[in-house]
């Protein structure tokens, strides 16, 4: 389903037909999007390496996975929405920058509080580019085809979490943890140089010739936005709450499920592809579904996989399956938020509206796992456990079709 037109008019993407220049722009915004999923789960592979060496338990080590979130967080909200004011160029250069410092510095950390500070630096790189990123592939994409380039573009981040644990299984015994966190930063870094020249100049619209309050949040609450915008971030909230849950538990799940420790590993790597495989037949879907029965409809296939991987005792091969399955729907079906949001708002507050969607659920990408963590401890059985977080799911299906629906934006000018 295309998206509807946006009020104040498009950028150069009213073109019926890709051009070279949008396709590379796609292609940029996936990359990035690899980069980020390096820079984020990186942290997880070399915790065991880095709490070794620096003798630090868990609870320090979910400090700095936190630190991560609370810089996705600022980034979202208070960085992104300056694409709105400044562009979309400017602000995405600005992160890479951020994101690339950050990890440098982090690769140099010589205390806990040094890495927690850069972990918060580059994720506020990450945060701003990941609502900048969707924006900007929104508009560079023919009408008819935006959906599969935002779907796209989230695709490139459970790719990278799939390869970055391979990588990172054979170099860390050899390089230790900071050649890995330098070498992410080297990637970013490569970056930079193409989107400086793929990047189109671009300038800030207005709506019906009138300059808006572009980067205010209070305009994502104007009588035509409120619905919306309450029902997005309801979506990614408990859509992110959900998500980090399996994501930060499922080797453990996996293990409690009746799998060795390997094969809990398996798992995981499993989900991840599953991940991006779901993303990206999300994506290719969305030309013929509508997002509003595709995304609710793979949300709800993942919940009843979920209950399934928590409640019924199955072989090995079959465990391995069903969570590669979860991977497939969950994040296939919750990255479908991403071509929904971009198409909630009119262009003038697309990053606004995305970057705070991503700030509020950080909320719920921390509530997640800590509740997980506390049912766990509390030995609430697996299939309790999984049936819990149907919950979540459930309102996050309910929030994504009412964006949908809530998202006919004007036509005119008027």
């Amino acid at each position: 389903m295309a998206l509807p037109p946006a009020a104040g008019g498009e950028p150069a993407s009213s073109a019926t037909a890709w051009t070279p220049k949008g396709i590379a722009i796609v292609a940029l915004c996936f990359a990035i999007n690899m980069a980020d999923g390096v820079d984020v789960t990186i942290l997880s592979f070399i915790a065991p390496r880095l709490q070794s060496e620096w003798a630090i338990g868990s609870d320090v080590m979910g400090n700095l996975f936190s630190a991560g979130l609370i810089g996705m967080a600022i980034g979202g909200m208070f960085i992104a929405p300056l694409a709105d004011r400044l562009g979309r160029r400017a602000v995405i250069l600005a992160a890479l920058v951020l994101m690339s410092v950050g990890m440098f510095a982090s690769s140099f950390a010589p205390s806990v509080a040094v890495l927690f500070a850069m972990r918060v630096l580059v994720g506020s790189g990450i945060g701003t580019v990941l609502a900048a990123m969707a924006a900007l592939a929104a508009e560079s994409a023919p009408p008819e085809r935006r959906n599969l380039a935002v779907g796209m573009v989230q695709a490139g981040y459970p790719f990278a979490a799939v390869f970055t644990g391979l990588i990172v299984a054979q170099l860390l015994p050899v390089y230790g943890w900071q050649a890995m966190l330098f070498g992410a930063a080297v990637l970013t870094v490569v970056l930079f140089p193409a989107a400086m020249l793929v990047l189109p100049r671009d300038r800030p619209a207005s709506i019906g010739g009138e300059a808006v309050k572009a980067g205010s949040v209070g305009e994502l609450f104007r009588p035509e936005l409120r619905a919306r915008t309450v029902a997005l971030w309801s979506a990614v909230f408990f859509g992110l709450m959900v998500l980090y849950f399996i994501v930060s538990w499922i080797p453990k799940l996996s293990i409690a499920a009746g799998l060795s420790e390997t094969n809990g590993i398996y798992a995981g790597a499993l989900y991840n592809l599953g991940a991006f495989i779901g993303t990206m037949s999300m994506s290719f879907l969305a030309l013929r579904v509508p997002l509003g029965r595709l995304v609710p409809t793979m949300l709800v296939l993942a919940g009843v996989a979920m209950v399934v991987f928590g409640s019924v005792t199955m072989p090995v091969w079959l465990t391995l399956g069903v969570a590669f399955a979860i991977g497939v729907l969950l994040q296939g079906g919750y990255n479908g938020v991403w071509p929904i949001a971009a198409g909630a708002y009119p262009v003038q507050l697309r990053a606004t509206g995305i970057g705070w969607a991503i700030g509020v659920g950080r909320g719920g990408a921390v509530i997640g796992p800590m509740l997980g963590g506390y049912l766990m401890a509390a030995e609430a059985p697996l299939g309790f456990l999984f049936l819990a977080y149907c919950v979540p799911l459930a309102i996050c299906a309910v929030a994504a079709f009412r964006v949908e629906r809530n998202k006919v934006l004007p036509t005119s000018n008027s």
